[in-house]
């Protein structure tokens, strides 16, 4: 099998990565988030015309995030992904695509069961080539591949996308986790998976990220998982402000790991992104959230004072886009919403932010914007 990204990529991929690039350079970041388009508390349609996003603020994040979970049905179908991917496209969104992948020892050979946070049952090297699972993880990414092919534009040609396999790798709280796989052999697995996509299914239009969780302490560290420079096209990194206090340090670290990340990008000739984000309350006197809590959050300007740690780092300057979790309901939300007589007490902050001239909404694909 041929190795890496020594093939010819899409012609629309390429603009794509060159956009990434001018948003590296730039004084502009663009603003994302996670499942946007088809899943929301304030939105009737789900088939990427509408956003909470939208609904608050007038435009769709520039990035939006989908998952290869509703392949199987657990945030969506398949097919109804594809018409929602067509219609952000269509109204400027960039489209990154992540993967709760299965744990493949469950569910029978045929079956895959939601549960990446499974990690028992030594998935990782099962499915690797000569792995008593390979064929059902191969299974797998022909879904991966099917999904890639089939989002189209108006012209025929396949939507470029960011693809994000693997995230989180140096937790312990999916399958591919430092703990369960070493660094060895999950750079195999992710060479592998990228090599099965790119040189045996032939899809030309996914660029590849790379996101560890934060924060990272220096170069050698961010890099000890890392698949290489052929594999990646995008550093990034998943990082979220838990239990948000005055005196936490979580924005200093944060800005410690973007112009550590920043610093490698430069020296690879790569984009820069804040992969996963958000403000998660986690434990507070009205309950437990993971994400927003509806009241009483402690930091009400958190999306203006996260637009200043960013600018105020050299590592920050560089990203090309940051990306929240998703509004799943109304319990559990990353971006504040109006709705029924409720407006949430961050939503006057979060309008100020999106109004703020370095950020960019969508449409992301207009040139001339990025200066």
């Amino acid at each position: 099998m041929e190795s890496g990204f020594n093939c010819e990529r899409s012609p629309k991929l390429l603009e794509l990565l060159e956009l990434l690039k001018r948003y590296t350079y730039s004084d502009k970041i663009m603003f994302g988030q996670q499942n946007a388009g088809h899943i929301g508390v304030t939105i009737s349609t789900n088939d990427g015309t509408e956003s909470d996003c939208r609904n608050l603020c007038g435009k769709h994040p520039a990035v939006v995030g989908v998952d290869t979970l509703s392949f199987l049905g657990y945030e969506g179908r398949m097919n109804d992904l594809i018409k929602t991917v067509k219609n952000l496209h269509k109204q400027g969104c960039i489209v990154t695509l992540s993967s709760h992948m299965p744990n493949f020892t469950l569910g029978g050979e045929e079956f895959y069961d939601f549960s990446p946070n499974n990690t028992d049952g030594d998935c990782a090297r099962r499915i690797m080539e000569g792995g008593d699972l390979n064929g059902k993880y191969l299974r797998y990414l022909d879904l991966i591949a099917e999904f890639a092919d089939k989002c189209v534009d108006l012209e025929g040609d396949p939507i470029p996308m960011i693809f994000r396999p693997f995230h989180e790798d140096n937790g312990d709280w999916f399958w591919w986790g430092r703990k369960y796989l070493d660094d060895v052999d999950y750079v195999k697995l992710f060479r592998y998976t990228i090599d099965y996509l790119t040189h045996v299914k032939g899809i030309r239009n996914l660029a590849v990220a790379y996101s560890p969780n934060g924060p990272v302490e220096s170069g050698e560290e961010y890099f000890e998982r890392y698949p290489g420079d052929d594999y990646v096209d995008i550093l990034g990194l998943d990082y979220y402000h838990d239990s948000p206090h005055a005196g936490d340090g979580y924005f200093k670290r944060l800005q410690t790991s973007l112009d550590i990340i920043g610093q490698c990008a430069r020296l690879h000739e790569k984009s820069v992104a804040l992969t996963e984000t958000g403000y998660r309350a986690l434990e507070t006197p009205e309950g437990y959230f993971e994400g927003l809590a509806p009241s009483g959050n402690v930091n009400t300007n958190w999306f203006t004072d996260m637009l200043t740690a960013i600018y105020g780092c050299d590592g920050g300057k560089r990203c090309a886009y940051f990306l929240i979790w998703a509004n799943f309901s109304e319990t559990q939300f990353w971006l504040p919403y109006e709705k029924d007589g409720f407006r949430h007490e961050l939503s006057d902050n979060f309008v100020s932010f999106a109004d703020d001239p370095r950020v960019t909404m969508a449409p992301a694909f207009d040139f001339a914007t990025v200066v």
